[in-house]
């Protein structure tokens, strides 16, 4: 396995979860739904009808789903975005975020004793116990991401322990 230089740090996005659809596809077709239940709550509000509900209700419903689907557009699936769930790795440690809603958490190399490997989970032995991450991406998204942290372990010098290979 050839190693890579690891002078600049590396972001690997997990994206939408364990999907058959290319990620952009899949953030594209978010930005479309969101638009188009805009336009549905536009049209409810604006429509000639003679119940409350049907046009204040439904017209909200439509907006808060389409306002969903845009956040998830912007926050969840960009590839930009500080919120989205990813792994940043980097000469100094990694970075791990597996979730939105989910605090980042940052480990130096320094302090990691060893690295377990698993199916979509990763677990890291620091000074204390074993700490597991567990994250939803697609398949070749997960194996790049173990590929890559193996190699750049091994260049620290950080036992790998991969679970799949029992």
């Amino acid at each position: 396995m050839e190693t890579q230089s690891i002078e600049q740090s590396q972001r690997i996005n997990l994206g939408a979860g364990n999907v058959k659809f290319s990620e952009s596809t899949i953030r594209k077709s978010n930005y479309f739904l969101g638009a188009l239940f805009m336009i549905m709550a536009l049209l409810y509000l604006f429509r000639d009808s003679i119940g409350v509900f049907e046009k204040i209700g439904m017209s909200g419903l439509y907006f808060s789903t389409g306002f969903l689907f845009l956040f998830k557009a912007q926050i969840e699936l960009s590839q930009t975005s500080k919120y989205a769930p990813h792994f940043v790795i980097s000469e100094h440690g990694l970075k791990i975020k597996t979730g939105v809603f989910k605090k980042s958490n940052f480990i130096n190399w320094n302090n990691i004793r060893k690295i377990e490997l698993g199916y979509y989970k990763i677990g890291i032995k620091d000074k204390g116990e074993m700490q597991y991450f567990t994250y939803q991406t697609r398949k070749e998204t997960s194996i790049e991401l173990k590929r890559l942290i193996e190699a750049i372990a091994a260049q620290k010098g950080v036992e790998v322990e991969n679970l799949l290979k029992k």
